[in-house]
């Protein structure tokens, strides 16, 4: 019995240390934005043509955000005249399937996006843990685990995948499973999620519970939450996986709504914004956190204005907003947001955030 006890307290000891082992899911840049993936039915260069046109589209989806990309008119003769964008192809096999892979040109989307005033979406893109629990008409309510329906995970992947969003899903060990229970998640409960959060560190947090309506038809309700804000929306289909997949869909299509930098559109009442970095302690801190923020695509430009002890000083030129701009910057881990200063004037106005006089504020960690 003692031994039994002492298996069983090792154990617990073992699942709490592996919880604690598990890597956050922190905003990540995609690295293959620009590469598809086409079934073709022969080499020829008529269905490699057809074949880059539809992955051209599907390239303009990922770094612009905007699903409906290719019903945009303008957009039309580009994808036309795919060619001129690959990089460069390759074929390959698998069960008497062709496929062709194709890689096309960053920097020549980037600047037909440019010309097109389209929007783009950073190819940094916040990281989301997805939680899922469905209802059926003959077993009721469980937790979705990728043990138990591969085929659905799977696809949730080959979407995150087209979209360019990065997707996780919880383990669903003994850690999990007491943090977020069955009755939280079906309640998309926010507290539960900040709390069993807690391990993964994730940028936004999905939860969605999907219901078998009917032998054919299945709804879905959706809690996207992110940067503390929520999100609610639904879907339906006419299978588990079509309606995860519209989900997941639409989650990439909010995410996108906030990040990508819309020519023309954003507020800029400010010629500068300017950014306060404390805990600059050397030479490698101060080259990459000022080439982290000249690379940001919605800045234009970051000029140096001042570096005092651990303290550097900078104004950036931005294509958007000031709000726009912190959320791109809170998707990097390196900087902590320090309290807004709100700085009161003399004559007891307070000088606006962003500001020379109340700039944001930062720490590089």
């Amino acid at each position: 019995m003692h031994k039994l006890l002492r298996q069983g307290l090792v154990l617990q000891f073992l699942v709490l240390l592996f919880g604690a082992l598990i890597l956050p899911v922190q905003a990540r840049v995609i690295s293959d934005l620009y590469e598809v993936v086409e079934a073709v039915p022969s080499r020829g260069a008529t269905d490699r043509a057809s074949a880059g046109s539809r992955g051209l589209e599907r390239v303009f989806v990922r770094v612009t955000g905007d699903a409906a990309i290719g019903n945009n008119p303008n957009l039309q003769p580009v994808l036309q005249k795919a060619q001129h964008f690959i990089q460069g192809y390759r074929y390959t096999s698998e069960d008497n399937q062709l496929y062709l892979h194709l890689s096309f040109d960053p920097q020549a989307i980037s600047r037909q996006i440019h010309q097109l005033g389209l929007p783009m979406w950073p190819n940094n893109r916040p990281g989301t843990l997805v939680w899922l629990a469905m209802d059926t008409l003959k077993e009721g309510r469980s937790i979705l685990r990728e043990e138990d329906a591969p085929e659905l995970f799977s696809v949730l992947d080959a979407m995150a995948v087209e979209r360019g969003v990065p997707l996780d899903f919880p383990v669903m060990d003994l850690n999990d499973q007491h943090n977020m229970p069955l009755g939280d998640l079906w309640a998309q409960s926010e507290q539960a999620a900040e709390r069993a959060g807690l391990r993964y560190r994730p940028d936004a947090t999905l939860m969605g519970r999907l219901l078998q309506a009917s032998g054919r038809r299945w709804q879905a309700d959706w809690l996207l939450l992110h940067g503390g804000r929520s999100y609610a929306f639904d879907s339906n289909g006419g299978s588990l996986e079509e309606v995860a997949l519209r989900g997941v869909n639409q989650m990439a299509n909010l995410l996108a709504q906030r990040y990508a930098v819309r020519p023309g559109v954003e507020d800029t009442e400010q010629d500068s914004i300017f950014v306060e970095l404390s805990g600059v302690d050397s030479f490698a801190d101060y080259a990459e956190a000022s080439a982290y923020l000249q690379g940001l695509a919605q800045v234009s430009s970051a000029n140096l204005l001042s570096v005092e002890g651990d303290r550097m000083r900078l104004a950036l030129d931005t294509t958007v907003g000031l709000r726009s701009l912190r959320d791109a910057l809170v998707l990097n881990h390196k900087l902590r947001a320090h309290g807004d200063g709100d700085a009161i004037e003399l004559n007891g106005h307070r000088a606006p955030l962003g500001s020379a006089e109340n700039p944001l504020r930062y720490r590089w960690d």
